[in-house]
């Protein structure tokens, strides 16, 4: 108890000291380009050792360090104190690739063949329930409260069904990135663990494939005429292509390990950011010079690849432990430059709104996992906290939000809004009842 004492003493000590130097850094004026570019490397690396106090501060009180990383973010972000500004937000979401693919690389890492042949039917059953009932509730709730709620109350009808089948598909979608990261800092596995992940992943799959369906459909909904499904077939075809793509990474890695050994970290963080930007620059150039578009998908690569390396070679052990030494530097980076992003002003424009979806989604979450338990004969402890291990949305939810808005610029500022505010209370909540269903399921610090 003593000790627990001294470490939150300390790391108090520790952000207090960080905010008087935060304090004295932006009242500088830097006179030149080379100075404005130094202190930005001051400000970065200062929210990051920020970050990494708060979330040890955070787990002294038995909460995720992602958590402590996410608030540190937006105490440093422009919403709160502006230290990090809206223009250096941007210019680092270069380190959202970087981190995404190395999350990508140990989800498919995660995967194991036997176990998910064991829980295959559990992990079916969740994927149907949960996106069948999250959506119905969510349109549904959208549909027949949208008249209380000023923000949509003016809206016609049919912008107001259009809005109720974006929210409720965007509403299925999860945070594998935000679940990776629990589970490695509990260090959980076992069978909830390895349902839950299944279940996170698939369904980060899906969801796209769902969303392009749904913006089909409301494109006839708006011009009265059959929809063009060619974008469907293109999209499935590119997620094929994605996971071949994926495998054949994950052979070659598998053969690079064989090889080295050792020293594996940066080969691979490496290796997942020049899968993002290949396929990025990969798009541009076939739409450029054969006017054909291609959009592969890098987390898919990545996750396939790493799918590839755990389960069809040898190298699955050093694989994870290279990914676990630079899991905490990647996670702090990630987490604290997406707190920074949370848009706090769309959760004040809305949060009646985001908070009753918020509220919708999670009984529609609950109602699902405890059926699909139910049914599936899960232990009690597995059938009464699977429900706050689903909640957590982060980026792929926003960017969902932000191509339907270029779409439907008529419902998509609404769009955009709701999801920015109900990902916020989702990103901030939904870590901390993951960690707190791992512990009471009795899976964290099994491996």
């Amino acid at each position: 108890m003593k000790d627990k004492g001294r470490d939150i003493l300390l790391s108090g000590i520790i952000l207090c000291v960080l905010a008087i130097l935060a304090l004295w850094a932006k009242s500088l004026d830097p006179g030149s380009s080379w100075q404005r570019a130094g202190l930005a490397d001051f400000t970065l690396g200062f929210v990051l050792l920020a970050a990494h106090v708060s979330g040890r501060l955070v787990k002294t009180l038995r909460m995720p360090m992602i958590s402590g990383y996410v608030v540190a973010g937006v105490l440093a972000g422009p919403f709160v104190s502006g230290f990090l500004t809206r223009e250096m937000t941007e210019n680092l979401k270069l380190f959202d690739d970087l981190a995404l693919s190395f999350i990508a690389l140990s989800a498919g890492g995660t995967l194991h063949v036997k176990a998910l042949g064991e829980r295959f039917r559990s992990i079916f059953l969740n994927v149907i329930l949960q996106t069948v009932i999250v959506f119905s509730s969510v349109f549904g709730a959208v549909w027949i409260c949208s008249a209380c709620f000023g923000f949509t109350a003016h809206l016609s009808r049919l912008h107001i069904i259009s809005l109720a089948v974006l929210l409720g598909v965007v509403a299925i979608a999860r945070s594998p990135s935000s679940a990776i990261a629990i589970i490695s800092e509990c260090r959980a596995s076992g069978p909830f663990t390895e349902t839950v992940l299944g279940v996170t992943i698939v369904i980060d799959v899906i969801i796209i494939v769902l969303f392009t369906l749904a913006l089909t459909a409301i494109q006839m909904f708006f011009s009265g005429g059959p929809g063009d499904f060619s974008t469907l077939i293109a999209l499935c075809g590119e997620i094929l292509v994605s996971l071949v793509i994926g495998a054949l990474i994950g052979l070659g890695i598998s053969f690079y390990i064989s090889r080295a050994g050792h020293d594996l970290t940066l080969f691979l963080l490496l290796t997942g950011f020049a899968v993002t930007k290949i396929s990025q620059w990969l798009g541009g150039f076939m739409l450029a010079n054969f006017q054909l578009a291609l959009h592969l998908e890098p987390l898919l690569i990545c996750m396939s690849a790493g799918f590839v390396v755990q389960n069809f070679g040898r190298a699955g052990f050093q694989f994870i432990k290279s990914l676990d030494q630079a899991a905490l530097p990647v996670f702090v980076l990630f987490f604290s430059l997406a707190g920074a992003s949370l848009d706090l002003n769309a959760l004040k424009a809305c949060w009646p709104m985001a908070l009753f979806l918020v509220v919708i989604r999670g009984a529609g979450i609950g109602v699902a996992a405890w059926t699909a338990g139910r049914i599936n004969r899960d232990p009690s402890p597995h059938l009464h906290n699977a429900w706050m291990s689903y909640l957590t949305q982060a980026g792929v939810a926003i960017g969902l939000a932000q191509l339907a808005q270029r779409q439907f610029p008529e419902i998509g500022i609404y769009l955009t809004t709701m999801v920015l505010a109900a990902v916020a209370v989702n990103q901030l909540v939904g870590p901390i009842l993951f960690k707190i269903a791992l512990e009471r399921v009795n899976e964290a610090g099994t491996r």
